[in-house]
């Protein structure tokens, strides 16, 4: 009985290792290029990770879209998902890669339909 025992923990901590080293190659590949949001400027093509800090759907030209706030450490920007009032998997404290052209909205930084990606919680922000 102890052989098995013994064999199924060396099996567990190998899926354990595999799995994070799947998880940092995958936030590696992920993150490759982001900046800080607080380095974007209005007209930038940017790359951006941070959590997501709020959520509503808001009418945009009369049309309901999904609008964001992610942060990071350096700041705040908000994405805006037109004509979509949510996207599975996007919840409060998701963490998220955008990529896009920033533009200025009600006086915020703004990505309109950015590309995106959904993170794991096991990958780590860079900001």
């Amino acid at each position: 009985m102890a052989l098995f025992d013994k064999a199924a923990k060396a099996a567990q901590a190998q899926q354990v290792a595999d799995t994070a080293r799947a998880m940092e190659e995958l936030g590696r590949v992920a993150l490759d290029g982001c900046v800080p949001i607080g380095s974007v400027r209005w007209r930038d093509r940017a790359k951006v990770a941070g959590k997501v800090r709020a959520m509503r759907v808001q009418p945009w030209a009369e049309v309901a879209s999904l609008e964001l706030t992610i942060g990071d450490g350096t700041g705040g920007l908000t994405v805006v998902f037109l004509g979509r009032r949510q996207i599975p998997g996007i919840r409060l404290g998701s963490r998220i890669v955008v990529r896009g052209m920033a533009g200025a909205t009600r006086g915020q930084l703004a990505m309109l339909n950015p590309r995106y990606q959904l993170l794991p919680a096991e990958v780590h922000l860079p900001y």
